[in-house]
């Protein structure tokens, strides 16, 4: 898993690697700082299903394994790349593409902390 989070200026950068581009259909993220509401480290279980987010386009999920890319509506809608892992990031979004960016990613815990600091 190559994951890769950083805050450069006023954006929130999430790199994806090539196994990970693939399977999410997406070659990363920039969210603007100010956008950002929040960022916890949670269990995979523990996250609420928010409305629709059950439909997925574009992305790849295997029920159990992996659940990579796009999934539900906005205003509900979600990103993911998580695979098997228990602890994920969980990093909300207001007025943007997507409400919540779900990442499987090492140490959730000190990386939800250094989102929160960053945006105060």
């Amino acid at each position: 898993m190559s994951v890769g989070i950083s805050v450069e200026s006023e954006t929130l950068r999430v790199r994806l690697g090539p196994i990970e581009r693939l399977l999410a259909v997406r070659r990363g993220l920039e969210i603007p700082l100010h956008l950002v509401s929040g960022a916890a480290a949670m269990d995979r279980n523990a996250i609420p299903s928010g409305d629709g987010t059950w439909l997925r386009a574009p992305g790849t999920h295997i029920p159990g394994l992996i659940r990579y890319g796009s999934y539900g509506r906005v205003p509900h809608r979600e990103f993911w790349v998580v695979m098997r892992q228990r602890r994920v990031l969980v990093i909300t979004v207001r007025d943007w593409d997507y409400a919540r960016v779900i990442l499987a990613i090492r140490d959730p815990e000190s990386h939800a902390a250094a989102i929160s600091a960053a945006i105060g």
